[in-house]
């Protein structure tokens, strides 16, 4: 029975090394991640700790979010490239209905201020033309704005703001930065686990020789707890120097060797790539900090700037005929009809004529109050279509591009946000960034995961000393020390 129970004895050595060192490396990784919220009462401030605890990852959020931003947001993704991505052409086709109602009630709100009796009056075909070239500008519109604004967010970088939109979601949402985490290193967190209960193992073999040796009282009482001690802070450095160490691959006696996370470069990239897309910088975002807040207002600035310089008629202009490369024909048409622009030359008065009613009396047509003051400028010659053209006519013409305007930049937002599927497919974001990210050096590619936790290793380190201490304590007392 003696000898049975020192057999025994000596066996239950490594096994209980093995066994405390699975669950210490298991407990320090849990307390790196959990608890999300601090847990407990008397909590220091400022820190994680007290009479309770807060994982490291969760307290870190803030800092994580802002090295995920300064590190790795501008080599990835830039704002002006977001931008860039979403062709006006498609959005327009992809909301057809929606910006073909646009241009109509853009039309409907010119001729509102302008002189509604008399476009009542117009032929149809008239009113067809019109509406039909209200239609080809609005695609020309959105294509200047949106190149307006990637010019522009090259410049100022505050524009479109997805350094705080990302630091904003991870610190409201620290749970989401430990998701990351744990799906990103999930295989080398079960490595540093597993291969440290082997080395663990290992370590207690030496710990059977130690004790076979030297079963004396003192001996026992002072190497267990000491080498418990040793053994669990070395597996856990060397795990954690096995994951990220060395950065780049090396031949060693015919084998490759580098840190098995920067071996992953591929498979981690397509992980990150997925949660970023799908769960911080989502299409619906994006298209917010485009359309509202900063963003949105120079938005509807330059939309409003760019209608105004669409919907300008030029000095002198000629009406031309439908299908010719007098692109401002429509809107030569549309001003002159309303009794708002200057006849031209012979052949643009006779096509106005071709495309608007008879003459009518002035006192019933033109001279109406509701129709804005006639064609008091009708013969007029010279200067521009504009207020800086001056007189009633003219200002009344810049109230009714003004009108058509304001109808464009109250929609257009709204319609870039309601295409969420749509830009979602030009910036193709997933795959962009699993891309760039596989090509990413490896010293920029360990930071990533290395980074949240690099400067807290030494409090896994010291918690895997202290509980292997403590454990030796009792394993030594245990065996009969």
């Amino acid at each position: 029975e003696a000898a049975a129970l020192l057999l025994l004895k000596l066996v239950s050595i490594p096994v209980v090394s093995v066994a405390f060192t699975y669950t210490h490396i298991w407990l320090a990784l849990w307390m790196t991640f959990k608890p999300v919220n601090f847990v407990g009462c008397l909590r220091i401030p400022r820190t994680n700790v007290g009479l309770g605890w807060q994982g490291i990852i969760p307290f870190k959020a803030v800092p994580f979010a802002l090295k995920a931003c300064d590190n790795l947001i501008p080599s990835l993704i830039s704002p002006q490239e977001c931008v860039g991505r979403v062709e006006a052409a498609g959005l327009v086709r992809e909301k057809a209905a929606e910006f073909d109602q646009l241009a109509a009630d853009a039309v409907d709100a010119a001729v509102a201020v302008a002189a509604p009796r008399l476009w009542g009056r117009s032929p149809r075909a008239a009113k067809q033309a019109v509406l039909e070239m209200a239609r080809v500008a609005t695609p020309q519109i959105v294509e200047a704005v949106l190149l307006d604004l990637r010019r522009e967010s090259l410049v100022d970088s505050t524009l479109f703001d997805i350094r705080g939109l990302v630091i904003d979601i991870l610190t409201n949402d620290p749970k989401l930065a430990v998701d990351t985490m744990i799906e990103m290193g999930r295989p080398e967190l079960q490595f540093i686990r597993n291969s440290g209960a082997l080395m663990g193992g290992a370590f207690g073999l030496v710990q059977l020789a130690i004790w076979a040796a030297w079963p004396q009282r003192a001996v026992a009482i002072f190497t267990m707890p000491v080498f418990g001690a040793v053994v669990s802070a070395l597996t856990n450095w060397l795990a954690l120097l096995i994951i990220f160490r060395p950065l780049h691959p090396h031949r060693f006696c015919g084998v490759t060797v580098q840190g098995i996370f920067l071996r992953r470069q591929a498979a981690v990239a397509r992980i990150y790539a997925r949660i970023i897309a799908s769960k911080v910088l989502t299409s619906e975002r994006l298209t917010h900090i485009i359309s509202r807040g900063r963003g949105g207002e120079r938005l509807r600035e330059l939309t409003r700037l760019r209608t105004m310089e669409a919907t300008e008629v030029p000095s002198g202009a000629d009406l031309g005929k439908p299908g010719t490369e007098a692109w401002s024909w429509w809107l030569v048409l549309f001003a002159r009809t309303l009794g708002l622009a200057p006849r031209g030359t012979a052949a643009a008065d006779a096509a106005v004529a071709e495309l608007t009613p008879p003459p009518t009396p002035a006192s019933s047509v033109c001279g109406d109050d509701e129709d804005g003051g006639g064609s008091g400028g009708g013969e007029s010659g010279g200067g521009g279509y504009s207020s800086s053209g001056g007189g009633a006519t003219a200002q009344l013409w810049d109230q009714a591009r003004a009108a058509a305007s304001e109808v464009v930049v109250e929609r257009i937002p709204a319609l870039l946000e309601e295409s969420v599927e749509y830009v979602e497919r030009c910036m193709d974001l997933s795959e962009t960034l699993a891309d760039r990210i596989a090509a990413l050096p490896p010293d920029v590619f360990e930071n990533m995961l290395h980074s949240c936790f690099q400067e807290d290793e030494w409090m896994l380190i010291t918690l895997g000393g202290v509980l292997g201490f403590l454990i030796g304590l009792a394993q030594a007392f245990a065996l009969g020390a």
